[in-house]
């Protein structure tokens, strides 16, 4: 019988040192993972200027008004009466950047742009910016074009004839 217990007891010893302990870590420590994607950045150009055209004021002024659209069509109210020779037409913008994403068109607040006299300090206010879609999705290509156009506040005669310029800013942003 002893032969048989003493072998037994190493047997059972064995087994139970086999036997795989856990014991659990109080401060685990995880390795995870971070990813980024750098994509193109954003770009804009200006390929057609807006243009309100050659016109008169007429007595008591008025507006123009040019479409926002590929043709910018002139629209023109009170006494101002269009000339020929201008070249009325929207401003044209080509954007590129990642495709399939969309973009925010921002335009100037009403009434804070002034185009002025290039000899005097006469000014004609643009009253209104419009952009023909204000979240364009860039194409496949990552590309897309938008067109502005606005209205234009002429006063009455009194002011110096001439060409006025001024500038503007539009802001191009991903969603």
């Amino acid at each position: 019988m002893k032969k048989l217990i003493l072998p037994l007891i190493f047997s059972l010893l064995f087994i139970g040192f086999s036997l795989s302990t856990y014991a659990f870590d109080p401060d685990p420590v995880v390795t995870a993972t971070a990813t980024a994607e750098l994509v193109e950045a954003l770009a804009a150009e200006e390929v057609a200027q807006l243009n309100f055209g050659r016109f008169t004021a007429g007595a008591s002024g008025g507006t123009v008004v040019i479409a926002n659209t590929a043709a910018g069509t002139m629209n023109i109210t009170g006494t101002v009466s269009t000339i020929g020779g201008g070249s009325p037409s929207s401003a044209s913008f080509n954007i590129s950047g990642h495709a399939n994403q969309e973009v925010t068109v921002t335009m100037p607040a009403d009434g804070v742009v002034n185009l002025t006299h290039a000899t005097t300090t006469d000014v004609m206010n643009v009253a209104t910016f419009s952009v023909s879609d204000a979240s364009p999705l860039l194409n496949a290509s990552g590309e897309a074009t938008i067109y502005v156009g606005g209205t234009l506040t002429v006063p009455n005669t009194s002011i110096a004839r001439g060409v006025y310029t001024g500038t503007y800013n539009v802001t191009f942003a991903y969603q």
